[in-house]
């Protein structure tokens, strides 16, 4: 790479460690309190830098590749990493987006819906779409993890746009929205730790059908979280459904 995306690139790696670190606290921290609300401004801001830096990556090694004269069709898997790399990065961005909005708005849920926050909506369900044309359309070794990610994109975008068109309409639809977005970015961060910061970190290497696992096995674990997690508070903020269960 460039002298430029080098320098980025080491930037994207330290914020993306922080946020790791930063993700755990809120996890375990009495929620609201001082150690939530801090450690979830670091997680934030790390995200923000993350998502950022990973679409500039992104295009710049889409670019490289271009200025080599190597084509799309010709190596599709030299560009689906990019893809993936720059789909993430949309993604993560407006799942903590919508987390960090969901609070800000919580007690006046109307002014959750704006141009800004719509768009990025759709942006996250138009990544989806692409990397699953693009895995399907041109296949390679990258064309699993790319349709094994490719809900991500679906289930933020919906999410975003089911609170924006009906606000107010579930009592703490707020929580539910910011809890599960806050995970889904930690989905992303995991990921990325998975794949590339512990086989450096532990000096490891997984090769043939097994190399999927790490580039999967964060969201077939977060996933089910989300939905067991939302499940739980509903129940503790619903009397009516914990008398149901």
């Amino acid at each position: 790479m460039t002298p430029p995306l080098d320098a980025l690139l080491r930037i994207h790696v330290a914020a993306g460690f922080l946020g790791l670190a930063a993700f755990w606290v809120p996890v375990f921290a009495r929620k609201g309190g001082r150690a939530h609300v801090q450690a979830g401004r670091v997680y934030v801001w790390s995200a923000y830098v993350v998502t950022l830096s990973a679409v500039i990556l992104a295009a710049g090694r889409v670019g490289l590749h271009l200025g080599d004269g190597i084509g799309v069709a010709e190596r599709p898997d030299l560009y689906g990493f990019p893809l993936f790399l720059g789909y993430l990065g949309v993604t993560t961005f407006a799942a903590v987006r919508q987390a960090m909005r969901a609070v800000g708005t919580r007690r006046a849920p109307e002014t959750l819906r704006t141009t800004f926050h719509e768009v990025l909506a759709w942006a996250a369900i138009a990544g989806s779409v692409t990397v699953i044309a693009f895995a399907l359309g041109l296949w390679s070794s990258v064309s699993p993890i790319l349709l094994g990610l490719s809900p991500i994109g679906f289930l933020t975008g919906s999410r975003m746009l089911r609170l924006m068109r009906n606000p107010g309409l579930e009592r703490m639809g707020w929580f539910y929205s910011h809890m599960a977005s806050m995970l889904t970015g930690g989905i992303a961060f995991h990921t990325a730790f998975a794949v590339v910061g512990a086989p450096r970190l532990f000096e490891y290497d997984i090769a043939g059908p097994f190399a999927l696992i790490p580039w999967l096995l964060p969201t077939v674990i977060g996933a089910p979280t989300i939905a067991i997690w939302t499940r739980y508070y509903r129940r503790k903020f619903n009397p009516a459904a914990r008398r149901a269960g």
